[in-house]
């Protein structure tokens, strides 16, 4: 044998390994599963990863679990309001906590794991009963004791929490348990409106997942499930973090850098919604940052140089995005489900509304400060774009609307951004009155809460902002007044808002909010996008596809059983 061949000989590959740890699965050799650390790995010096049996052990167990929730008897621990509560957060809070796009996460992977550890398992009861009661009450419902269900949701939440600290103190939970109890609890919290609460509880699991990926290797299930889920639920928190002072900011800051280190680069054309979904979360994220890294009182060119360097980075970004996403639509586009369809709309909407708040930085010359940065005659060049917020999310409302008249459960809770967020920012920011009731008005056909986002707050808000503008404008007074909640009326004397103006009422009252239907509101209007995308259907009849419903959308009530 030449040296030569000798060079060129490899290692043979091995078959995947499905069972030992971490670490001999990656090299995809047979491992001995010795405990607590494999003897493979020990011997040769290597760090053992441990094994994920906290959650499942092989792909065979997982499935296993599937098929035990697709049953129509889900044998859980627990009285028949536990078992209803869980029931209904399979029926009906996965799907809806998925809203457009792919289910697996809230659907399979959290309902699998749920029938093996307690803490997640009163979480999912806990979720569940409480978004019954909310399905029935509306967005203006609180949680009280004297109501069945949100006693039982406010018990088991109790119980989730005293079930994690247990197993927590005791050695025997996996963080990745912890990370999928924190993601429960912050949907559970914005579900009842106590968002420090759920603030707390999103640092907590970010936190945990900086300290996980520091003292171990890559773990495939946290990066591809859990920490795409964290970054979004930190999206939607920008309107509580904006109140922070800087200090708070800037930790926040740091633990948004960790979950965001492994950026993917954006091709040519996605392959997927779910690949679009998260390249553009990634484009926010970045863009977020940059914002909360500002120093709002200084000029562009004075700004500290890693923010104008990430705000740099992820425009760019933003516009990679959108050649790739129109490329993605146009070649894939005419084979979506009505479903894919409403979840590219509303990347859409996203994209466009992070494209204005983009464009609105000056340029580096522009000695202007950044909190001055927002006048509305900035705005003015953006018209077509906060048009096109309005267009798309008008035709999400009426599907949805069509959803509930034939029977399918609208979206009314979603653990992350959605359509309230981009018409709040078109209702302040908007030149055009008109533009910014209308705005209002689809605000108004909309309730529901995406995250931390009330539509019904936000709506109050506005009005109260509008008020406060038409004051301003009347009285034309120079420097910051204070409103009613002790926060400063967010103009100067140049009619500028100011960009830590977020109220947060005690008290839910539309009553004063006109709540009628535009006449160029059809209920069977047309999906309106770019022309660059070609002919497309309309978002509530792709052809003669239907929705794809997840499994836990086509169960049939389950009978009750004794928990054995």
């Amino acid at each position: 044998m030449t040296r030569g061949q000798i060079q060129q000989r490899k290692r043979r590959s091995g078959p995947k390994v499905k069972t030992g740890c971490g670490t001999c699965k990656t090299r995809r050799i047979k491992c001995d599963e010795a405990k607590p650390s494999c003897l493979r790995c020990s011997t040769t010096g290597r760090k053992c990863d441990g094994y994920s049996s906290d959650i499942m052990i092989s792909s065979q167990k997982f499935t296993d679990c599937i098929n035990l929730i697709q049953q129509i008897s889900v044998h859980i621990p627990g009285n028949a309001e536990e078992k209803r509560g869980f029931e209904f957060f399979l029926r009906n809070t996965a799907a809806e906590l998925s809203g457009y796009y792919d289910s697996s996460f809230w659907g399979n992977f959290i309902l699998a794991a749920s029938t093996q550890k307690p803490s997640l398992r009163h979480a999912v009861i806990a979720l569940g009963a409480l978004h019954e009661d909310f399905s029935r009450k509306g967005l203006h419902s609180v949680p009280s004791l004297e109501n069945q269900n949100s006693q039982l949701a406010l018990n088991q939440y109790s119980k989730a929490i005293a079930a994690l600290r247990r197993s927590l103190s005791q050695g025997k939970e996996e963080p990745l348990t912890a990370l999928m109890s924190c993601i429960l609890f912050v949907c559970f919290d914005s579900l009842r409106g106590y968002y420090e609460s759920a603030m707390v509880h999103l640092q907590s699991g970010l936190g945990i997942l900086q300290d996980l990926r520091k003292s171990s290797t890559r773990n495939q299930i946290i990066e591809e499930k859990i920490a795409p889920l964290f970054r979004r639920l930190t999206l939607q928190s920008i309107i509580y973090v904006e109140t922070k002072s800087k200090h708070d900011k800037m930790n926040f800051v740091e633990k948004l850098t960790d979950v965001s280190r492994n950026d993917t680069v954006i091709s040519r054309e996605f392959k997927s919604i779910e690949d679009a979904r998260n390249a553009l979360d990634q484009a926010m994220d970045g863009l977020f940052r940059s914002f909360y890294m500002m120093e709002r009182f200084l000029p562009i060119i004075l700004q500290p140089t890693e923010s104008l360097a990430t705000f740099d980075k992820y425009t760019s970004q933003l516009f990679l995005w959108n050649l790739a996403f129109e490329q993605f639509m146009i070649s894939k586009g005419k084979n979506f489900t009505s479903r894919e369809v409403q979840g590219a709309a509303l990347l859409k909407i996203h994209h466009t509304t992070l494209n204005i708040m983009a464009g609105m930085f000056p340029d580096i010359s522009d000695m202007t400060v950044v909190v001055e940065m927002v006048d509305t005659d900035r705005f003015s060049k953006f018209l077509d774009d906060f048009q096109i917020i309005i267009d798309l999310s008008r035709s999400l409302i009426v599907a949805a609307e069509q959803d509930a008249m034939n029977g399918r459960p609208s979206l009314t809770f979603s653990s992350d951004f959605g359509v309230v967020g981009p018409l709040y920012y078109v209702c302040v920011h908007c030149p055009t009155i008109s533009v910014r009731e209308t705005a209002m008005e689809l605000m108004l056909r909309c309730p529901r809460r995406e995250g931390m986002w009330n539509s019904a707050i936000v709506a109050q808000m506005i009005q109260q902002f509008w008020e406060l503008r038409a004051r301003h404008q009347e009285s034309q007074e120079i420097g910051f007044e204070l409103d009613e909640f002790g926060l400063p009326v967010p103009f100067n004397d140049r009619g500028v808002v100011h960009s830590a103006f977020f109220g947060r009422p005690t008290e839910v009252n539309t009553t004063g909010l006109s709540q009628s239907t535009p006449a160029d509101f059809s209920p069977s209007g047309p999906l309106k996008f770019p022309a660059s995308w070609g002919s497309w259907p309309n978002l509530t009849t792709h052809g003669n596809t239907t929705p794809q419903n997840t499994e836990a959308d086509v169960l049939t009530p389950p009978e009750e059983v004794t928990a054995q």
